[in-house]
């Protein structure tokens, strides 16, 4: 069995900002499509939203779905690799070496969104339970930044440890948006697939 080396932090950190571009463009695809929608819904139904809350939520809605596509479908599909991950030449596998099974990438994107998610609100609510969550986003984010930097335990972030997965060098891997696409689409996932 070929040795697995662990990704370099800079490698993971270029690769997350890489999917993070392409989810940004992905959710402005989405958004415009749903925002659209929301408009003939709102206009037909007579409805206006004056705080701007229904917005919001479609946006984190659309960024959301961006993400999961990107995130969770690519690296089942793809091989452990997201976009990113494939054009920096790293994967992620299970903590034994094998290929990641939907749950557990599941499980992997949902540790690493809802901090970051939680994080972002900082500052943009009055209400002391959403700064609180604000809070404890950004302290677990930098968590699991610190924990990639560092060399003890592989350079595992939290997402990597609770999902029991890890990340490693890989051949890179060119976009291909033809081949690409259909895997971020959703199909028919088996969750008991190991």
């Amino acid at each position: 069995m070929q040795q697995l080396i662990t990704a370099p932090f800079f490698r993971r950190l270029a690769a997350r900002l890489i999917d993070l571009g392409f989810a940004l463009v992905l959710t402005f695809a989405l958004a415009v499509v749903v925002g659209l929608i929301s408009g003939l819904v709102t206009a037909f139904s007579g409805g206006l939203d004056e705080d701007g809350l229904a917005i919001a939520l479609l946006v984190w809605l659309c960024y959301f779905l961006a993400y999961v596509a990107l995130e969770w479908f690519l690296v089942v599909n793809r091989g452990g690799q997201t976009l990113g991950k494939g054009l920096m030449g790293i994967r992620v596998v299970r903590a034994s070496g094998t290929g990641v099974a939907p749950a557990s990438s599941f499980v992997r994107l949902f540790v690493f969104f809802i901090p970051f998610f939680f994080a972002s609100q900082a500052g943009g609510s009055t209400s002391a339970g959403w700064e609180a969550l604000a809070t404890i986003g950004f302290l677990w984010s930098t968590a699991t930044l610190i924990m990639v930097c560092i060399r003890p335990g592989g350079r595992r972030g939290v997402h990597d440890y609770l999902s029991g997965t890890r990340v490693v060098l890989a051949p890179r891997r060119k976009v291909n948006l033809r081949k690409d696409i259909p895997m971020m689409v959703p199909r028919r996932v088996d969750l008991t697939k190991r």
